[in-house]
């Protein structure tokens, strides 16, 4: 029986068993990797994408009261009397950003669709 068990161990191919592990534990950790991405990995690897979509989701917004506007820097939607966003973020004459209407108003009635 030991004889047996001596031939089966010689009749493998190691080398070969070693090359296929390498390359199942490589292909692994780089699934693993991507598995593993947070959405601000994600969010880095395709830069602006983040900020088109937060500019798409407040523009379609048709809730907004009006005279409320939105910080440009955390897409905060503050109070029409906020003289500052109240997350901290600046003065509203300094990062204020025009809503959907106050575009459509200061483009005369006309706005240019995106794209």
């Amino acid at each position: 029986m030991d004889r047996m068990f001596v031939e089966y161990l010689a009749s493998i191919d190691w080398i070969g068993a070693v090359i296929v592990a390498v390359v199942v534990i490589a292909i692994g950790l780089v699934v693993l990797r991507f598995g593993l991405a947070v959405s601000s990995e994600v969010g880095a690897m395709l830069p602006g994408a983040r900020d088109a979509a937060s500019r798409r989701i407040l523009d379609a917004r048709t809730d907004m009261p009006i005279g409320d506007w939105v910080c440009s820097v955390c897409r905060s939607v503050n109070t029409e009397t906020a003289t500052r966003c109240y997350r901290g973020c600046g003065a509203r004459d300094e990062i204020a950003r025009p809503t959907a209407e106050e575009a459509v108003s200061d483009a005369g009635g006309e706005i240019e669709p995106p794209g």
